[in-house]
């Protein structure tokens, strides 16, 4: 029989493809960087006492390849106990010095010190309070249980990126009664500072924790409740509901009139979680899209052994979503092919169209269409990881040359 926990888990795991939306559109500040928990070495293990160890990827040599994508936010969301490592954490501001939200901190990390009940009473009092505070200026802030051991977490989202200046001074400003509501220590703000130059610091998403077995529950709003606490599908449901709020404005301050909209327009080349994609240079009229055919295996599923559909690759998700900005997409595959001239029954194309399609809508890809013949469709552009580009026309006789070496390394032709 299933434990609470694993119940649980796989509510969350359920629910990632949903969540990952919602952090991409609401959560991403920046892609190009991100935080990550992994497990550390039995050297580093003896040296730290850490039972995991936090990084900032990717590394800074390596920054411009790889970045936060909808893939690696559903790893987060659907992790299991055996799956920590694909934890991972959000920066707190943009490349641009703007922010979507802020994030409080307080923490109760020993929970088997003496004096931990009391922290845990008194850490939770004032997120309370705070809770308050923030829902009577028009935010609706999300408290997390975030360890199951007098820890919580308190995010606050934004309507529009605001400067991250300005959003610091205002958490600074929401938990400056800190020692009067009795707590040991001023609670971790995201954004920590506002340095120019720097990436700033990352927040860890919520879900399971990192080293605990718990995911987070979240405060329902009513502490008249025999249980405050929603967990699975509840805690879900509220976080998805979420309305982000109004800006940072700190009362009675002069400095925070209403923001101009210079500071907080999208710049060109910003890279939100929201930016829209880019559009295509050519516009067409609806019935006049093009057709790109987008191969499966190799291009969106990790090739692997057998008849199984690999794990989405990282990124595939954004592509078709940002080819279905400009054009028809039409999904095929070698699987409907067979080894003989003669085409696989009705009722097994049917079967396979079904499982594909399954597939395809469970991790949240964008598609008009699969294609289930032998041949590929008409089209005005093919996607392969096969596939090698050959325009004589217009790249003149080096095309061929050009060709041929891919074709030589992709044969693994000596």
């Amino acid at each position: 029989m299933a434990s609470t926990h694993e119940i649980i888990g796989e509510e969350w795991r359920e629910r990632a493809t949903e969540l990952a939306d919602w952090a991409a559109l609401r959560l991403v500040n920046r892609k190009d960087v991100w935080g990550q928990y992994s497990v550390p070495t039995p050297t580093e293990r003896r040296e730290t006492g850490r039972t995991y160890k936090a990084m900032t990827l990717p590394a800074k040599a390596q920054r411009g390849g790889d970045k936060v994508t909808l893939d690696k936010l559903t790893r987060h969301f659907a992790s299991r106990r055996l799956r920590k490592p694909q934890l991972i954490g959000l920066h707190a501001k943009s490349k641009q010095t703007t922010s979507r939200w802020f994030g409080l901190d307080i923490d109760c990390h020993d929970p088997d010190a003496p004096e931990a009940q009391d922290l845990a009473r008194r850490n939770l009092n004032a997120c309370v309070t705070w809770y308050r505070k923030l829902q009577d200026m028009g935010h609706d802030p999300i408290l997390f249980d975030s360890n199951g051991a007098g820890g919580f977490h308190i995010w606050v989202l934004f309507a529009e990126p605001a400067p991250t200046a300005q959003v610091f001074n205002f958490a600074q400003w929401v938990v400056s009664d800190w020692e009067k509501l009795q707590l040991e220590k001023l609670p971790e703000t995201f954004p920590k500072t506002v340095k120019d130059g720097s990436l700033g610091s990352w927040f860890r998403l919520p879900g399971l924790h990192h080293t605990r077995d718990h995911y987070a529950a979240v405060w329902a709003g009513d502490d008249g409740l025999d249980d405050p606490w929603l967990t699975g599908h509840a805690a879900i449901d509220v976080m998805l509901a979420n309305v982000p709020g109004p800006p940072p404005v700190i009362p009675g301050e002069q400095n925070n009139t209403a923001l101009k909209k210079s500071t907080v327009n999208k710049p060109k080349d910003a890279e939100p979680g929201n930016s829209p994609p880019p559009k295509s240079d050519r516009s067409f009229a609806r019935n006049q899209k093009p057709r790109i055919c987008v191969d499966l295996d190799g291009v969106l599923a990790a090739r692997v052994e057998g008849s199984a559909i690999g794990p989405p690759i990282d990124g595939a998700v954004e592509f078709t979503r940002n080819i279905a900005s400009r054009a028809e997409i039409i999904i095929f595959t070698a699987r409907f092919s067979t080894r003989s001239a003669k085409p696989r029954s009705e009722k097994s194309t049917k079967e396979l169209e079904a499982r594909i399609k399954k597939w395809l809508d469970a991790h949240g890809f964008s598609y008009d269409s699969i294609n289930t013949t032998q041949a590929k469709p008409i089209a005005s552009a093919y996607v392969d990881d096969r596939a090698i580009s050959c325009q004589p026309l217009k790249m003149g006789m080096q095309a061929f040359d050009t060709a041929l070496n891919s074709i030589d390394a992709l044969c693994h032709i000596k």
